[in-house]
């Protein structure tokens, strides 16, 4: 069985919230919402195009809470764009099929944002983040 999982947002990994958002708005977006997860230990952004005649699809811009955190890594090696987040109904389903191809990074969590999330690292190195919606 396969998924079959709209694409919530692509995860984008920042030093400054500030300075990407100014990127992102020459680029043709706007903020949808903000958050604060101290539990993943980020904030960030939701933005999407300012045009609402171009499909809607939303980048998610994260920072670390402190000087050091979950997305040093990426940091560090400049990786920009580091996650896939796909929309769930059921979580514990839609991972438990993901498991056969992946390796679970962080288990099932509730969020700021979202009910729930977590994270699988994809035998190709790709990261995925199921969530579900509040």
């Amino acid at each position: 069985m396969n998924l079959n999982l709209p694409i919530h947002h692509i995860g984008v990994a920042c030093k400054s919230l500030e300075k990407e958002r100014k990127i992102f708005e020459k680029l043709g977006f706007v903020k949808e919402a903000e958050f604060i997860d101290e539990q993943q230990g980020v904030k960030g952004e939701f933005i999407i195009p300012k045009n609402n005649l171009f499909p809607q699809y939303r980048f998610e811009l994260l920072s670390n809470l402190n000087e050091k955190g979950v997305l040093d890594n990426y940091l560090k090696n400049k990786t920009k764009m580091y996650h896939i987040a796909y929309e769930s109904k059921n979580i514990e389903q839609d991972l438990s099929l993901l498991l056969n191809d992946g390796l679970l990074v962080v288990d099932i969590m509730k969020a700021s944002y979202f009910a729930k999330l977590c994270f699988v690292m994809m035998s190709n190195n790709l990261l995925i983040e199921l969530v579900e919606l509040k």
